[in-house]
This record gives C-alpha cells, structure tokens and sequence, in this order.
C-alpha cells in the first residue's frame, strides 16, 4: 500500500514537472505580447519611409485578424527564443508595410499558443499589418499543408504578399509533421475601401 501511495505521488509530481516547461512558456509569452513596443511611426500620420530595421527579438510591428480577434505583436527573427514571445518575421524576407513593400513577407508562428486561432481562418478572411512603414492590408488566398523540407512558401514574389505559417496539425501532441501556409495578397486601396462599404452595409 506504501509503495502505491508513493507511487502515485511521483506521478503527480511528474505531470506537475511536465506542465511547468510550458506553463512558464505561455507566461513568457504574455508578458512579451505586454511589453512589446509597436513602433512609434506605426500609428503615426507621417510613418517613417526608410526606418531602422530591428535586431533580432526586437519588436517591428502588429499583426491583426480582426474576425478572429487576433492582434498580435510581432518580433524580428524565428530562433525559439523569439517565438516564445510572439509571431516572429522571417529575416532575408520582404519587410511588411508600406505602399511600396513589394515581395514576400513571411511570418511565423506557434500553433499551439500565439497562431492557434488560424485553426478557424477562412479565405477571404482580411489581415494588417501596422508597422514602421505604415499599415498595409491583406486578404488570405491559398492555403496549403506542406512538409517541413518544402520551402516553396517562403520563395521571393514579385507582388506585395503576406505568408503566414505555422506548424499543423494544430492537435498534434509533439513536434508536427507538417505546415500549414496561409498565403494572402495585398488588397490595393480602391478595393479595400469597396470591402469597406460592404462591411457597412452587411452591418
């Protein structure tokens, strides 16, 4: 009986043990998600047309998905370190924001805290991004599941557009075996502000 009672409480100590690592992630998370500074300029009248890009970790902007609620503060680079406080920009590709930001920005995300809620994103779904350029908006177009090996995604484009990723599927226990990819264009300011008025009037 002794045996089974001490049994029992080493099993209790190790779920304890093993829920601690990310517990103590999720708080780091939201304390970063807190204290993370958005760039002045980002919701400025004049944003900076050539501003200082971040160091690695540092904040560079928001990320929003305002039917999903999501509004997210996003740091420079994707070391763990950095995705343990938020969405991370993938370094070497274009910098989001701007009227002039053409290429491929791609951010990255944990699907189990920061980017869980791209589980219910749907096409069409619009996404901004306010950073030190100013604030550009996006509409989700393809989405794809891809392994990890497969870099297609992330690939330099021509025209202005916003990659998100994360790993998939979201109820995988581990690390996944694959990726989602949320590809989205930009939406030009005469057709953002035709799905303006049509938001109104669905209202």
């Amino acid at each position: 009986m002794r045996r089974l009672i001490l049994f029992g409480n080493a099993l209790v100590v190790a779920g304890a043990l093993l829920l601690v690592g990310p517990a103590a992630r999720v708080v780091m998370g939201l304390r970063a998600q807190a204290a993370g500074a958005v760039p002045a300029s980002a919701s400025s009248v004049s944003p900076a047309r050539h501003p200082r890009r971040p160091a690695d970790g540092e904040a560079m902007g928001r990320l929003e998905l305002p039917r999903l609620g999501l509004d997210l503060v996003v740091f420079e680079g994707v070391s763990e370190a950095t995705l343990r406080k938020g969405p991370g920009h993938l370094p070497g590709t274009a910098w989001p924001g701007g009227s002039d930001a053409a290429g491929n920005c791609v951010i990255a995300g944990h699907r189990d805290s920061f980017f869980r809620r791209l589980a219910q994103a749907r096409r069409d779904d619009l996404v901004r991004f306010h950073g030190p350029t100013g604030t550009s908006t996006y509409r989700l177009g393809e989405r794809r599941i891809v392994r990890p090996e497969d870099v297609s995604a992330i690939a330099p484009t021509s025209d202005a557009r916003l990659t998100l990723v994360t790993c998939y599927p979201f109820s995988w226990t581990g690390s996944a075996p694959y990726r989602l990819v949320w590809s989205a264009a930009r939406v030009e300011p005469p057709l953002l502000e035709s799905l303006r008025i049509s938001e109104r009037r669905v209202r």
